[in-house]
C-alpha cells in the first residue's frame, strides 16, 4: 500500500512534470519558426512543413520497399532515391499535383495566403509535443516577412552528398553492411510494383487503401442479379468515370470528418480554438449526436453509391466473360473468391487482435490482474489463436493458379506461410504466449496481404483481358485455370466486430486514475497514506551503518546486537533502529577482542561509516557525470566512526546515471590491502603512526605486507614494537613474521634470550614447521644453518618460508634452477609474494630466461616501483625521472632532473658519478658531498670502488657497505680486496662464497666500477641482470 501510494503521487508529479515540458517545447517551437523566418521569410519553413508529410509518407515506403527488396536479396543502396521516385508516383496515384509540391505565392495578399486549414479538431494540446502546422504558419505570417525561397534541394549544400546518402542508407541495416545492388535496379523494380493497375488513375483511386469485398456476405453478393445484358460496351465504357471518383474522395472525406465528431463527442480530441465549427454553424457538445446521426446518413448514400460502383464493375465484367466464355467467367469468380477471402479473413484476424490487445490494456489499467481478468485475458488471447489457427488449417484449401503463383514466388499457398506453432493460452503460459503472439499476427497479415494485393492484380488485369477480348470479337480461352478459396471462412462485414466488454468498474477507474473524480480520489488517498508514513517516520527513525574491514583478517563485528562477518577489504551495511548512541564490538575470527566503543549518532538516523580500527585510508571525492566538470576536491582521513552524506559508501559509483547536463554523486572511497609506502606519507605522522599499528597489531600473519608494517612501526614508534610483538605471539605462538621480528630487534644480550625462548619452542613442538624455521635461522653457523634449513624444507615442502630460506642457500651455492623453482613455489605465498618475486625476477635474469616483469610486477608493489623507475613512463615530471635518464646514460640529465629533491639527487650524484662516462665535474660533486648524503645499501658499494679507483679516501665508504649489506658485506669485501689485489677472475669468485643474488651484483658492479674497460664481460653482464637499473651505475 505504501509503494502503491508513493507511485501513484509520483506518477501525478510525473504528469505535470511533462505536461509542463511539452508546453515548453511547443513554445520553444514558436519562437524557433520566428528565428528561422527571420533568415529565411515567413513562406519558407511553411513551404518545408507542407512537403514535409509527404516526404515522411514516402520514406515510410521507401523503408518497406527497401525492406522487401532486402529479403530478395537485393538491398537498396540510396533510400533518398527511392523515396523522391515514390513521392512522383503518390503524386500521380493520389490524382494530386501539389503532394510533396508547393504552390507558387501570390504576387497579392500574399501575408493572407494560407497552405494549411484549421481542422475540426486536433489531439490534445496538453499532450501534444508540435504545434499544428496550421498554427505554426499563423504565427509565422502574422508578422509577414517576404524573401525570395532557394528551390534547390538541401543535399545540394552538402559536399559529396551522394556519398553521404548511401552512406545513412547503409547505417539502416542492422549487423554487417550488405553489398547493394545498383540505384538503377531497384527503381526499375519500383517502377514495377507503381505499374500495378490498382493503382492507376483509370480506377479513380477506388482500390486504394479499401476493400472492395468487404460489404459482401457472399460471394454473390458482389454480382448483380440478374447480370447486365444488352449493350455490354457501353456498360463497360460507363465504369471507372469521375464522377465515380469524386463519390469515392467524398466517402472518405465525410469518413474523416465522423471519425473527428465522434472523437469530439468521446472527449478524445479538442476542437481548435475551443469551438466546434460545423459547416459555418457552430456546434455545442449536446449537438454533436444529432449532427453524426445526419452525417451517418449521408455515409450510408455514398457507402451505397460506391458500393454499388463496385458491384456494377464485377457484375458487366463477368456478363462480357460469359459472352465469350473459354473458361473466362470461372476464372473471374475464382480471383474475386480468393480476394473475398483474404479481405474478410484479413479483417477476422485484425479483430481478434485488436480485441486481445483492447482486453489486455484494459485488464493492466489498474496495476494488477485478478483471477476473473485473467480468464478474460486468456481467452481474448484464444480468440487470436482460433483465428490464426483457422488460417492455417485452410491452406490447403486455397489453390493458387500459375499467375498467381507466380506473383507469391511460390506454387502453393500454403508454402507462404510457415509451420504453425502457436499453441492455446493458459494460466500457466501466457506470459510466453504474449511474447510470441505478436510475431505469428504479423507474419500472417503480411502474408494474407500479399495474397490479397495479387489477387486482386491479377482479377483487374482479367478483367481487362475480358474487356479487351469482348471490344475486339475475340473469343478465344484463356490459358489461365480458376483459383479456388475455401467454401467456408470467417465474414467480418464493416462494423461487425466480437462482443468486448472493457468497461471498468468503479474501484478499477479508481486504481487507474481513469477520470476526473477517480483521479482526485486517488490522489487524496495516496497522500493520506504517505503522510502517515511520513508522521510514522518521523517518530520511528531508522539509521545504516556501513561497516568497511581495512584489516588483513576476516573479523566479526557487532553493532547494537546485529552481527556480521566481514572478510578482510570487505563491507557490510547494518540497518539499525536510532538510538543515541550505537554500541560496537569487533572481533578477530578467533574470538579476539579488537575494539569496543559506543559510536555517537546525534540521536537522529542517517548514514554512518564505520572504519574498523581506522584501518583503511578513507578518501571522499565527488564524481561527475555527463558536462559536469571534473571536482578535483579530496580529503583523507582514517576516522574510525562518521556520520556521511555519500551516496556511495565503500562502493564504486556506477559508470553512468541517468538524466541531462551535469551530475555529482559524493563517494566515500576505502583504500586498503595495499603496501605501506602507497598509504603513508598523505594524513601527518601521528595519523601514519596509528595506520601503521592497526595493521602491524591486527594483519593476519599469513597476509600480504604485514612484514612492511611491522618495520614501519620499527621506525616510527620502535619502544611499542616488543609489546605488540608479545600480544600477537600470545594469540598465535607460531606467528613466523612476529617471530623474525623478534630476533631482528633484539641487542646481542637479548638476542641470546630470545633465540632460548623459541630454540625451546621448536624443541617442545618439533612437528611445528614455523618454530623450527624460527630455531634454525637462530643459529649463527652459517654453514650449519643453511644445512639445517634445507633439511627442513625437504620435510615440509609446502611451508613457504622454508622454501625462501632454502632458495637463498641454493643461490649461495649457485644451484639456480633449484633456487627459481623454490622462489616460485614461495611466491604463492601472500606473506612473501612482495619479497620474493624481485629475487625471482633476478634469478631468470641472471639465468637468461624470459622474465615476465609486468605479470609480476602486479602481484608486488615493490617490483612495480622498480619497474616503474626503469621505464620512466610514470615517473615524467618528478625527481624520480632522473633513474630513466641514469639506466640510459644520461648521466647530467639525470643529476638535473632530480634537483627538486636532494635526496635523491644525492643518491643519483653518487650512481652517475660512478657510471661508465662520467665527467671530471660530475666526479668532482660526487667527492664534495656531505659523508651520509645519498649513501645507502646500493650506493654505498660502488661509492666505494669509485673513491678507491679516484684514489679517494675509502675507510667510511667501506664501513657503510659492511653495515649495509649485512651478512653479504663480508664476502663484498674479501672480493673487492681480491679484485685490487689482482687476483684472477675464479679466485675473486671463490671470496664471494654464499653470497645472496643482490649482494653478487653489487660485487659485480664494484669491479666494473673499478676496473672499468678491463672488468670481465661476465661481470658486467652479471651486474646488470641481477640488479636493476635503480640500483646500481650505468655500465654501458
Amino acid at each position: 500500500m505504501i509503494v502503491w501510494s508513493i507511485r501513484s503521487l509520483v506518477e501525478i508529479a510525473f504528469r505535470g512534470v511533462v505536461l509542463a515540458q511539452r508546453a515548453l517545447s511547443r513554445e520553444m517551437e514558436y519562437q524557433a519558426d520566428l528565428v528561422a523566418a527571420s533568415l529565411t521569410g515567413s513562406d519558407a519553413l511553411v513551404h518545408a512543413l507542407h512537403k514535409l508529410e509527404a516526404a515522411d509518407d514516402g520514406f515510410q515506403r521507401a523503408l518497406r520497399f527497401a525492406a522487401r527488396e532486402f529479403a530478395q536479396d537485393r538491398p537498396v543502396k540510396d533510400l533518398f532515391a527511392i523515396q523522391s521516385r515514390i513521392i512522383e508516383h503518390m503524386r500521380v496515384v493520389l490524382n494530386d499535383p501539389g503532394h510533396g509540391a508547393v504552390p507558387a505565392v501570390p504576387t497579392e495578399a500574399a501575408p493572407m495566403h494560407r497552405l494549411f486549414h484549421s481542422e475540426i479538431a486536433q489531439p490534445s494540446q496538453m499532450w501534444a509535443t508540435h504545434p499544428p502546422s496550421a498554427a505554426r504558419e499563423e504565427n509565422l505570417k502574422r508578422r509577414y516577412i517576404a524573401c525570395a525561397i532557394d528551390a534547390r534541394p538541401a543535399m545540394e549544400l552538402l559536399h559529396d552528398a551522394q556519398a553521404l546518402r548511401e552512406r545513412v542508407s547503409l547505417g539502416m541495416f542492422n549487423g554487417e553492411a550488405p553489398t547493394c545492388v545498383d540505384t538503377a535496379v531497384s527503381l526499375e523494380q519500383l517502377e514495377r510494383e507503381f505499374a500495378a493497375l490498382s493503382l492507376s488513375r483509370r480506377y479513380q483511386g477506388l482500390y486504394l487503401g479499401r476493400s472492395c469485398t468487404r460489404t459482401a456476405r457472399t460471394l454473390d453478393e458482389l454480382y448483380a442479379t440478374p447480370l447486365p445484358s444488352g449493350d455490354l460496351l457501353q456498360a463497360l465504357d460507363g465504369l471507372y468515370l469521375p464522377d465515380d471518383g469524386q463519390a469515392i474522395e467524398q466517402l472518405r472525406e465525410r469518413e474523416r470528418q465522423r471519425a473527428t465528431l465522434q472523437g469530439l463527442l468521446d472527449g478524445g480530441l479538442r476542437a481548435a480554438g475551443g469551438v466546434v465549427t460545423w459547416k459555418g454553424t457552430t456546434l455545442s457538445r449536446t449537438q454533436l449526436p444529432a449532427v453524426i446521426a445526419d452525417l451517418d446518413d449521408e455515409l450510408r448514400v455514398l457507402r451505397a453509391r460506391v458500393s454499388g460502383h463496385d458491384q456494377r464493375c464485377r457484375s458487366v465484367h463477368l456478363a462480357a466473360a460469359n459472352r465469350i466464355g473459354g473458361g473466362w467467367p470461372a476464372l473471374l469468380r475464382g480471383y474475386l473468391a480468393v480476394l473475398h477471402y483474404t479481405d474478410h479473413t484479413i479483417a477476422d484476424l485484425e479483430d481478434a487482435n485488436l480485441l486481445y490487445l483492447q482486453t489486455f490494456h484494459a485488464v493492466i489499467a489498474d496495476g494488477r490482474v485478478s483471477a476473473k481478468e485473467l480468464r478474460q485475458l486468456v481467452a481474448a488471447c484464444n480468440q487470436v489463436q482460433r483465428a490464426l489457427r483457422q488460417v492455417y488449417a485452410q491452406a490447403g484449401q486455397v489453390q493458387l493458379n500459375a499467375p498467381l503463383a507466380h506473383a507469391l514466388g511460390k506454387p502453393q499457398w500454403s508454402q507462404c506461410l510457415p509451420e504453425f506453432g502457436l499453441v492455446e493460452a493458459d494460466d500457466n503460459n501466457i506470459n510466453a504466449w504474449m511474447k510470441a503472439a505478436g510475431s505469428w499476427v504479423q507474419v500472417t497479415l503480411d502474408a494474407l496481404g500479399t495474397l490479397r494485393d495479387a489477387s486482386l492484380e491479377e482479377l483487374l488485369r482479367a478483367e481487362n483481358a475480358v474487356a479487351e477480348r469482348l471490344r475486339n470479337g475475340d473469343t478465344l480461352p484463356t490459358d489461365d485455370t480458376p483459383p479456388a478459396a475455401p467454401a467456408d471462412y470467417p465474414i467480418r462485414l464493416p462494423g461487425e466486430v466480437r462482443q468486448r466488454d472493457l468497461r471498468q468498474n468503479l474501484w478499477q477507474r479508481f486504481l487507474a486514475a481513469d477520470g476526473v473524480f477517480p483521479s482526485v480520489a486517488r490522489v487524496a488517498v495516496a497522500a493520506a497514506i504517505v503522510a502517515g508514513v511520513l508522521w510514522a517516520g518521523g517518530v520511528v527513525g531508522m539509521a545504516e551503518v556501513v561497516a568497511y574491514n581495512g584489516l588483513q583478517q576476516t573479523v566479526t563485528v557487532a553493532i547494537d546486537g546485529q552481527a556480521a562477518t566481514i572478510p578482510a577489504n570487505g563491507r557490510h551495511v547494518f540497518r539499525l533502529s536510532e538510538r543515541s548512541t550505537h554500541h560496537v564490538q569487533t572481533r578477530t575470527a578467533n574470538g579476539a577482542a579488537i575494539e569496543r566503543f559506543d559510536a555517537p549518532s546525534g540521536g537522529h538516523g542517517g548514514q554512518f561509516a564505520y572504519n574498523v580500527a581506522g584501518a583503511a585510508l578513507l578518501l571522499n571525492w565527488r564524481a561527475s557525470y555527463g558536462s559536469a566538470s571534473e571536482d578535483t576536491t579530496r580529503s583523507l582521513s582514517t576516522t574510525r566512526w562518521e556520520r556521511t552524506q555519500a551516496q556511495d559508501i565503500f562502493s564504486e559509483p556506477p559508470q553512468k546515471v541517468s538524466g541531462k547536463g551535469g551530475h555529482y554523486r559524493d563517494v566515500l572511497t576505502a583504500v586498503s590491502g595495499r603496501s605501506p609506502h602507497e598509504l603513508l606519507g598523505e594524513l601527518g605522522p601521528e595519523r601514519d603512526l596509528a595506520l601503521v599499528t592497526a595493521h602491524a597489531r591486527w594483519d593476519d600473519a599469513g597476509s600480504a605486507y604485514l612484514e612492511q608494517w611491522m618495520e614501519q612501526l620499527r621506525r616510527a614508534a620502535p619502544h611499542t614494537v616488543p609489546a605488540l610483538l608479545a600480544e600477537r605471539l600470545q594469540r598465535n605462538p607460531q606467528d613466523v613474521a612476529a617471530l623474525r621480528m623478534q630476533q631482528d630487534i633484539a641487542t646481542p644480550e637479548q638476542r641470546a634470550q630470545v633465540c632460548g625462548r623459541q630454540t625451546a619452542a621448536a624443541q617442545a613442538h618439533p612437528d611445528a614447521p614455523a618454530l623450527q624455521y624460527a630455531a634454525i635461522r637462530c643459529r649463527s653457523d652459517t654453514p650449519e644453518r643453511d644445512q639445517a634449513f634445507v633439511a627442513a624444507q625437504a620435510r615440509w615442502p609446502n611451508d613457504p618460508w622454508l622454501q625462501r630460506a632454502a632458495a637463498a642457500v641454493q643461490v649461495g651455492q649457485l644451484h639456480l634452477p633449484q633456487a627459481q623453482a623454490l622462489y616460485e613455489q614461495a611466491a604463492r605465498a601472500p606473506a612473501l609474494a612482495d619479497d620474493v618475486l624481485p629475487l625471482l625476477a633476478r634469478v631468470q635474469r641472471y639465468r637468461g630466461l624470459a622474465t615476465d616483469l609486468p605479470g609480476m610486477a602486479q602481484r608486488s608493489p615493490s617490483l612495480a616501483s622498480i619497474v616503474a623507475l626503469e621505464g620512466g613512463e610514470r615517473t615524467q615530471g618528478t625527481p624520480y625521472h632522473s633513474y630513466y635518464a641514469l639506466a640510459h646514460g644520461q648521466l647530467d640529465t639525470a643529476v638535473t632532473d632530480a634537483a627538486a629533491d636532494a635526496d635523491v639527487q644525492a643518491r643519483i650524484v653518487r650512481l652517475a658519478a660512478a657510471s661508465r662516462g662520467a665527467s671530471a665535474a660530475l666526479l668532482q660533486q660526487a667527492r664534495v658531498l656531505p659523508e651520509r648524503a645519498g649513501l645507502d645499501a646500493i650506493t654505498a658499494p660502488s661509492a666505494w670502488a669509485l673513491a678507491a679507483r679516484e684514489g679517494w679516501q675509502t675507510d667510511a665508504l667501506r664501513a657503510a657497505t659492511l653495515q649495509g649489506t649485512g651478512e653479504d658485506g663480508a664476502y663484498i669485501a674479501r672480493f673487492f680486496d681480491a679484485v685490487q689485489a689482482g687476483s684472477s677472475q675464479q679466485q675473486a669468485e671463490a671470496a664471494l662464497g654464499g653470497v645472496s643474488l643482490v649482494g653478487r651484483g653489487l660485487a659485480y658492479t664494484m669491479a666494473a666500477v673499478l676496473l672499468g674497460q678491463r672488468c670481465p664481460d661476465a661481470w658486467r653482464r652479471g651486474a646488470q641482470q641481477l640488479l636493476f637499473a635503480s640500483e646500481r651505475p650505468y655500465l654501458g
